[in-house]
């Protein structure tokens, strides 16, 4: 008689456990990273849609209002640095957002978006 080879039921556990918490950590850090990218979008819409000659709370109105509508929560108008160099406007934001996990356990992600 041959000896059979495969996976045993214990081992479709393991490898359904291991996937299931693949899946797990993947819903949750999709979320960050859209909102990082909106507010990479924001910004750029923001420097190209106003004038140089606008003030840095103009600048700071018209991302929040891009905010409302994408939904961003982690930044706010008032972490917002605008500076105006050679007639170049730019933005610059460091904000962190926190994911809990499970218990104690949970996500720190640091980003800097610059315009």
């Amino acid at each position: 008689m041959k000896r059979q080879s495969g996976f045993s039921l214990v081992s479709v556990f393991i490898v359904g456990a291991i996937l299931m918490a693949l899946l797990v950590l993947g819903l949750k850090v999709v979320p960050v990273y859209a909102e990082y990218f909106a507010v990479k979008k924001a910004f750029s819409k923001v420097i190209s849609g106003t004038d140089v000659a606008a003030s840095p709370t103009e600048f700071r109105n018209a991302f929040q209002r891009f905010a409302d509508v994408d939904d961003i929560t982690s930044v706010d108008r008032q972490m917002i640095e605008v500076t105006k160099d050679n007639g170049r406007a730019s933005m610059h934001v460091d904000y962190r957002r926190t994911v809990k996990l499970y218990g104690p356990v949970s996500l720190l992600f640091e980003f800097s978006v610059d315009s």
